[in-house]
């Protein structure tokens, strides 16, 4: 009977079937209530729906739910009932604008400010408040979505991107619609409201402003306006958390600039720390920069201040206050102090670290200090170690070479190729410079050094045997030898001793002889090809240390030989290997017409203390017609003088 009466009121047009149906839906049970209720949102009449507007706070919270639903109906009974005299529609009407969501409605709020009547004004501000927090929070959270998005390529419905597609589309378009209303209402409350609720309208203006088109953000430039010094006033002070973006974007208004620094250098409280640091980005706002260097001159931050902050944060928070430390102007040398600090305190976490690394890896190169990168060089993690080598290769400061060459002995490999090939050249230039100063004792062990603090010397080496001058190549040559350098430096070696210059070729048979894996027959082919004597000579006289047979026929052969120094070095070869003819063959040289080949034999017979032929000697110390062979033959006797004395005194 109750549905065929409902129906009948839904039939009728007169204005009492609407009182019918609100007497039902005060006094009914709930199920008659849900039925009286979907009958007056069926019929839609502004009487009808400004009863439930009135009516609203003595529903059951299921039938207020449903009424919240169908909100957008009640929007032109909502917009009467905030302007009525009724005292019990227009609170309803306030409260349903704020939980409703009806930004387009803030108007009927702002006009609600200025009402006598206490209970209706606080009603009004604090739907005011509420449609303000529903905005800001709803603009934060599209804007985390995004960027959650954005950096984990996460689906539209997964965790990381909160609601789902469709949700954040709704609540898109709803913000777009409504929150410029909202801001615009707030605007003008703030401008015209002059009563005890200005406190609350500034709260909701300062929640507004979280981005630069914001309409209460524009106050701060509108002269004039109501609300400015209110706003002025309040940014001057340090933010609450929830005001964090409007105390950053206020850095635009010139007025508030000094007092932002003021401001700033009294923020200790965690979660407005918390909050600032979250903002990272803000640090390329230059005009923040310059609020941030007016706190007494940037040092901001002292390092008790510092250590203590520190402690309670956990390493990725650290890091960003590195990034607030790099942007607050102070002197590079004291922000690498904190800097080090903040390093020390994250030294188990590889991207906070990372996070400072790169702090000073963005300053420009003109820079003095390089405290942070100097304690990065000794990093547990071989990546970091390796940029911050680069960056000093790339600054160049004081004694950056011996503050490199410092980490060669225990670097890892991929560290220790940065500094070879960044200081590399300036190392070996000034070894190659002072070789000729130094002592043979001391210049093979500053190479020897050298060779293992910059592995790329040798590679430097081996081009300077390949090219240049002739007596360049030939003290490059000579480094190899002294050096022990040959066997990797082989190639260029054997290249060598086809030079086309004889001296290289001499100097490179020496080279290639001394080293072990030498094959004879490589020597024995520059002995019997090579055109100059001087090359065959040095090929003999290694050939002497392998002592092999088959190669004696060829030894006699050169035992007479037309020059004399190639003759002399193979008699002593013959010798060393024991054959009878050597001593014939020396003394054949001794009574040769030519007096080179002469002073080459008294040579011999000094090497080779082949004592039987000392008559000869005499002979050629008294008799010769040269008189450099007489005085050769003279200091052979003299020497030999002197070695029986030093036998006899023993």
């Amino acid at each position: 009977m109750l549905d065929a009466l409902i129906q009948a009121l839904l039939a009728s047009k007169n204005e009492a079937a609407d009182d019918l149906l609100l007497e039902a839906l005060a006094l009914g049970t709930e199920p008659e209530q849900g039925s009286v209720l979907a009958a007056l949102l069926k019929r839609q009449t502004a009487h009808g729906l400004a009863g439930v507007v009135g009516g609203y706070e003595a529903l059951p919270d299921s039938l207020k739910l449903s009424v919240l639903r169908n909100v957008k109906l009640l929007h032109h009974a909502l917009r009467e009932c905030g302007r009525s005299a009724n005292h019990a529609r227009r609170l309803g009407a306030l409260k349903l604008i704020a939980i409703g969501r009806q930004g387009k409605l803030a108007y009927v709020l702002s006009e609600n400010l200025h009402d006598p009547e206490e209970s209706v004004s606080r009603a009004a501000v604090e739907a005011i408040v509420a449609l303000a927090r529903w905005a800001a929070t709803e603009t934060r959270k599209l804007q985390q979505a995004s960027w959650a998005k954005a950096n984990s390529g996460a689906d539209s419905g997964s965790p990381a991107g909160g609601a789902s597609e469709p949700d954040r589309f709704q609540v898109y378009r709803e913000l777009i619609e409504q929150r410029p209303e909202i801001e615009q209402a707030v605007a003008r409350a703030l401008d015209v409201h002059r009563g005890k609720h200005g406190p609350e309208l500034l709260r909701a203006a300062l929640l507004l402003c979280d981005w630069p088109g914001s309409k209460t953000l524009a106050v701060l430039h509108t002269t004039k306006h109501g609300g400015q010094s209110p706003m002025v006033r309040r940014l001057q002070q340090p933010p609450a958390s929830e005001h964090v973006e409007a105390f950053l974007l206020g850095a635009s208004h010139g007025q508030l600039r000094s007092h932002f620094g003021v401001a700033f250098s009294h923020i200790d409280e965690a979660p407005v720390l918390d909050a600032l640091l979250r903002k990272t980005h803000w640090l390329k706002d230059h005009q923040l920069q310059l609020c941030m260097h007016q706190v007494t001159r940037g040092a901001w931050w002292g390092e008790a201040e510092l250590r203590r902050d520190i402690e309670r944060r956990d390493p990725t928070d650290a890091a960003k206050v590195g990034e607030w430390i790099a942007a607050s102007g102070i002197h590079e040398m004291v922000q690498d102090e904190r800097l080090d600090q903040i390093r020390q305190h994250v030294a188990e976490n590889f991207e906070a670290r990372l996070r400072l690394l790169r702090i000073a890896l963005r300053r420009p190169r003109r820079t003095g200090s390089v405290q942070l990168l100097r304690g990065f060089l000794t990093d547990p993690d071989e990546r970091l170690v390796r940029l911050a080598a680069r960056e000093i290769v790339r600054r160049r400061p004081q004694d950056f070479e011996n503050m490199l060459l410092q980490l060669m002995t225990g670097a890892p490999e991929s560290v220790r190729r940065v500094i070879s090939r960044s200081i590399g050249q300036t190392g070996f230039e000034q070894f190659w410079l002072r070789f000729d100063k130094l002592d043979r004792a001391t210049r093979k062990s500053a190479g020897r050094a050298m060779l293992k603090m910059l592995p790329d010397s040798v590679l430097r080496l081996g081009r300077r045997l390949l090219s240049g001058q002739v007596d360049q190549r030939l003290k490059a040559m000579q480094i190899t030898q002294e050096l022990d350098a040959g066997e990797t430096l082989r190639p260029a070696i054997v290249q060598l001793c086809s030079d086309a210059n004889a001296k290289l070729r001499s100097k490179a048979v020496t080279v290639l002889g001394e080293l072990s894996a030498t094959e004879p027959d490589v020597l024995l082919d520059r002995v019997l090809q090579d055109s100059d004597p001087r090359v065959r000579a040095n090929a003999i006289e290694i050939l002497e240390s392998r002592q092999r047979t088959e190669y004696l026929p060829m030894l006699a052969q050169r035992a007479r030989a037309a020059n004399n120094r190639e003759r002399a070095n193979a008699i002593k070869a013959l010798h060393k290997m024991k054959v009878k003819a050597a001593g014939m063959s020396l003394l054949q040289m001794l009574r040769d017409d030519r007096s080179e080949h002469r002073i080459s034999a008294l040579w011999t017979l000094k090497q080779i203390g082949w004592w039987q032929l000392l008559n000869e000697v005499g002979r050629l110390a008294k008799e010769d017609t040269n008189l450099r062979v007489r005085r050769y033959a003279l200091g052979v006797l003299r020497g030999v003088a002197e070695m029986m004395q030093a036998r006899k005194a023993q």
